[in-house]
């Protein structure tokens, strides 16, 4: 995914998370809600001051709304995969479990379940 994209996602994460919609966000920040739209939709690079504008009407710092981390030693890992975002950590860990069940289910003799002990009893 590209960091514009990446981007996008993250704006409209915080946009949803602060219950405003596209129209409500520009207003705040003093831009076209179209303009808003394609942000989000990753089809337009934001300029400095714009960024400033959208993380001070979210009240988020700009870092955040570029979804990177404060540190860059700060990582969300799943499996042997490191993403930036807790966000990105979660989608991938989503898409990975959904193939996972997605495999095994669909096999001929059906879903083979079996308990196993988490230790061995003497």
């Amino acid at each position: 995914m590209r960091a514009i994209q990446r981007f996008g996602k993250q704006l409209q994460r915080l946009r949803t998370r602060h219950g405003l919609t596209p129209e409500q966000l520009a207003v705040k920040a003093g831009l076209v809600p179209f303009y808003v739209t394609k942000l989000e939709q990753g089809e337009h690079d934001p300029t400095l001051s714009t960024l400033v504008r959208l993380a001070k009407a979210l009240r988020v710092s700009v870092t955040e709304l570029l979804g990177e981390s404060v540190s860059a030693s700060q990582w969300w890992q799943v499996g042997e995969a490191r993403f930036v975002t807790r966000e990105d950590a979660e989608d991938h860990a989503r898409a990975a479990g959904e193939m996972f069940v997605a495999r095994y289910q669909n096999k001929p003799t059906g879903p083979v379940r079996r308990l196993l002990s988490v230790r061995e009893s003497k």
